[in-house]
């Protein structure tokens, strides 16, 4: 078993943290008996959010915990109860998917007193053709000060530096650049390189020294690990 019973998945805006939540949770979902929550904690990105694929997810057997009051009859952010029972049921596997940066991972908080470190992996994504992650001294000023915002120590990195459909080897090996370069400073292990499967396929397959996370951008299928 090479996960957690609970996930939390860190990074700063547009890292893709929501597509490898979901994707994590499908690969997960095809490994696991047991019942599958996802948590929705990003209160502050209107944009792509796991709750907006919560009937796709819930199809798969996977629960949504969302970041919003139904009951209002509007969009209001806010994070549900709900997502204690993450901590409090030892028989589920939960993933949360986090706020970005600092400041978006503020809402859990919460939270914090709840959580089993023993049983649980704290994972930072990072995308190096993003500007705030462009740089080793930028990816590891966020992790330091996500870091500080949650109480918790980051476990392991995951490289999913992508340009959607316009993604080059080159793209990936900076990544791969920058997550070593972390890993070295931080003594953190990095768990994955992601690439898409269109991206897999097109280029019969990746080099990569790390673990290869298949990403469905589309989220129609389940992520698999090479």
């Amino acid at each position: 078993m090479d996960y957690n019973r609970v996930t939390i998945i860190c990074g700063h805006y547009g890292a893709g943290k929501t597509s490898f939540s979901i994707n994590y949770s499908l690969y997960i979902r095809s490994l696991a008996k047991e019942p599958i929550y996802i948590a929705d904690l990003d209160v502050v990105n209107p944009y792509f959010r796991s709750r907006e694929h919560a009937k796709y997810l819930e199809s798969s057997n996977i629960k949504v915990i969302g970041s919003y009051l139904p009951q209002s009859g509007s969009d209001l952010p806010a994070v549900s109860a709900e997502v204690y029972s993450i901590f409090n049921r030892k028989d589920i596997i939960g993933i949360i998917d986090m706020g970005g940066n600092s400041a978006g991972s503020l809402s859990f908080a919460t939270f914090r007193e709840k959580v089993d470190i023993s049983e649980t992996d704290v994972l930072f994504v990072l995308n190096a053709n993003r500007e705030e992650n462009s740089t080793v001294d930028y990816a590891l000023g966020h992790l330091i000060s996500i870091e500080a915002a949650i109480g918790l120590k980051v476990t392991g990195i995951v490289n999913n530096t992508h340009l959607m459909y316009d993604t080059s080897i080159d793209d990936i090996n900076r990544g791969e650049y920058i997550a070593s370069e972390i890993s070295r400073e931080k003594n953190i292990p990095v768990k994955f390189t992601c690439v898409s499967r269109d991206f897999y396929n097109k280029n019969n397959g990746v080099n990569s020294k790390y673990r290869l996370f298949i990403m469905d951008y589309d989220i129609k299928s389940i992520g698999n690990v090479i």
